[in-house]
């Protein structure tokens, strides 16, 4: 019992790293071991702190009592039950890893480090596919109406299974990991440590935009403006404004971002994949997926309140009856329209009330008179969720066990700082 944190520990950072090379199936056997883990310390330890729940929380428990009766109206009660039992292994994991690390709070920058290290492993790896020409295979990109040397080397790295599109989602949701380290380090006076992570944290972008997955260069257009906001935010607030940042910084971040855009411009292969964004229906795979949100809107329409039951194989099933002929789809391509069309309108309202949720705490977190490292976090993890579901609006990668475990991490991270409550900040919470 003395050591049941630190066994924990490792048995999350085994959850983590499990990501790179293991299949959901083993992912989520270890998942069950630290929840046991959690559970077991909670109910026999003497030494367990109370657990409050939070807004976001009960926003997050309704969600999924909405889920639990929508798997009891589905017309495939067995399929939606299987998919289920995958909502309830991440709903499990989120409170466990809430109370480990609200009872664990020096374990985050750990954690973030940790993380930081398998994300740069994976961009080492994008990086030396692309370089070697790795071929596809499935069916990537749309190559009807470019020049050879205009198609990109979509890497996809060492998850499971190989698909560029999970390795961007992958490595989307550990960006702002990056963030939190450089800032931490910047705050504590460790520049040398911040530039080696900002130099990973380039590295990471560039593995991004080799996986040649489009939802992702649709994730960074959230993530960039809402970093640069925050940053220009507390700028002006702690600094006094940017005329107070010393010239060479102000040079090395003008350098950094003409380095990026003369990098994409330069590519003929990226640049075109930038310009296919806007292609619609003259390129196949967004074709594809626009026959796919219209049979998928038909779906909603026919099951708004309950939906049809969640899981993919459940959705598969129900497709049939409405899709194209030709276009078959594991999913809606849209993690938003996929909520609604597995559990319904009620569902989706209160998943987009449990984001909102967690976006207010941030904030608050953010603007009021908290430590610099909670600050930090809670900007890190706006810019998360930022980012994935700026990606999550034209896929559903999402679901994958390798991006929900890291997602969830992140989130149950908030619950270590406590709200305050003194009386000149009361008016402010309420």
């Amino acid at each position: 019992m003395e050591n049941i944190d630190n066994i924990s520990y490792i048995v999350l950072l085994g959850l983590i790293f499990s990501a790179l090379f293991f299949e959901s199936g083993a992912m989520g056997a270890v998942a069950l071991i630290f929840s046991f883990l959690i559970v077991f310390k909670t109910v026999f330890s003497k030494n367990t702190k109370s657990y409050n729940l939070e807004n976001y929380e009960k926003a997050y428990i309704i969600y999924f009592l909405i889920v639990t009766v929508s798997l009891f109206g589905s017309t495939l009660f067995k399929l939606s039950f299987h998919g289920y039992i995958k909502t309830l292994i991440y709903v499990l994991f989120f409170a466990s890893a809430s109370i480990f690390f609200k009872d664990n709070k020096n374990k985050i920058t750990p954690t973030f480090i940790f993380v930081c290290a398998l994300m740069t492993f994976e961009s080492i790896v994008a990086v030396l596919q692309n370089m070697g020409g790795v071929k596809e295979i499935s069916g990537w990109q749309d190559m009807s109406s470019i020049n050879p040397e205009e198609v990109i080397s979509r890497a996809y790295g060492t998850l499971l299974p190989y698909n560029p599109n999970l390795l961007a989602g992958y490595l989307l949701c550990g960006l702002s990991s990056f963030i939190y380290i450089i800032l931490y380090a910047l705050q504590n006076k460790k520049k040398k440590s911040a530039i080696i992570f900002f130099a990973f944290f380039l590295l990471n972008i560039t593995a991004i935009i080799l996986t040649g997955c489009r939802g992702a260069y649709l994730g960074f257009m959230l993530f960039f403006p809402v970093l640069i906001a925050g940053l220009i935010y507390h700028i002006n607030k702690k600094l006094g404004g940017l005329k107070n940042i010393k010239k060479r910084y102000k040079n090395i971040s003008c350098a950094a971002i003409a380095v990026f855009i003369i990098f994409c411009i330069t590519n003929p292969a990226i640049s075109k994949r930038f310009e296919s964004i806007f292609s619609f229906r003259t390129d196949s795979s967004i074709s594809f997926r626009l026959n796919v949100y219209e049979s998928a809107i038909n779906m909603f329409k026919d099951n708004p309140f309950l939906g049809i039951g969640i899981g993919n194989q459940n959705f598969r099933e129900i497709y049939g009856l409405y899709m194209k002929t030709g276009f078959d789809a594991l999913g809606c391509y849209c993690v938003p329209l996929e909520i609604a069309v597995e559990s319904g309108i009620f569902a989706l309202l209160t998943f987009i009330v449990f984001i909102a949720l967690i976006i207010k705490k941030c904030s608050h977190i953010s603007a009021r008179q908290y430590n610099i490292k909670d600050k930090i976090l809670a900007f890190s993890i706006i810019l998360m969720i930022a980012c994935v579901f700026g990606h999550g609006l034209f896929d559903t990668i999402w679901f994958r066990p390798q991006v929900q475990f890291l997602f969830w991490t992140n989130i149950a991270m908030l619950k270590a700082i406590k709200i305050e409550t003194n009386v000149n900040n009361c008016k402010n919470i309420l």
